[in-house]
């Protein structure tokens, strides 16, 4: 399954919002998966990490940086909202260069059973104006 993934940068580059939904699928969040991740900001000394999540929640992390700068790796610190349905649990983003990168979250079921998904992702000249990875 193709997806798109697009990242800005917001609030006077206080913040990175990570977007992502299925490649030609229509922009209608009310219908369609599309869940939004608030990045990059820091919280007093720490870089920390909310995913709005398709499931009800607000599930927080904490980034910890590789010694060599390239792999950024977020560890579940809290969950607000509904737990129903699981919550992302962990993401990990390994940059390969400036136009590629690759992502890892890992979304825990109820039960604590984790699934994984790996994404391999490429910049990609997007022809309607918006940035897309």
């Amino acid at each position: 399954m193709l997806m798109q993934v697009s990242m800005r940068v917001i609030s006077k580059g206080n913040a990175l919002v990570h977007e992502m939904k299925q490649a030609g699928m229509p922009d209608d969040p009310t219908r369609y998966d599309h869940p939004v991740t608030m990045l990059y900001y820091l919280d007093s000394d720490r870089l920390v990490l909310t995913h709005c999540c398709d499931a009800g929640n607000r599930p927080r992390m904490v980034a910890s940086i590789s010694p060599d700068g390239k792999t950024v790796d977020f560890s579940f610190l809290d969950v607000s909202g509904n737990q129903q349905y699981g919550h992302i649990h962990h993401a990990m983003f390994t940059m390969i260069d400036a136009n590629h990168h690759i992502e890892d979250w890992t979304y825990m079921m109820p039960g604590d059973k984790p699934v994984i998904a790996h994404f391999d992702l490429q910049r990609t000249k997007d022809l309607s104006g918006l940035s897309g990875k």
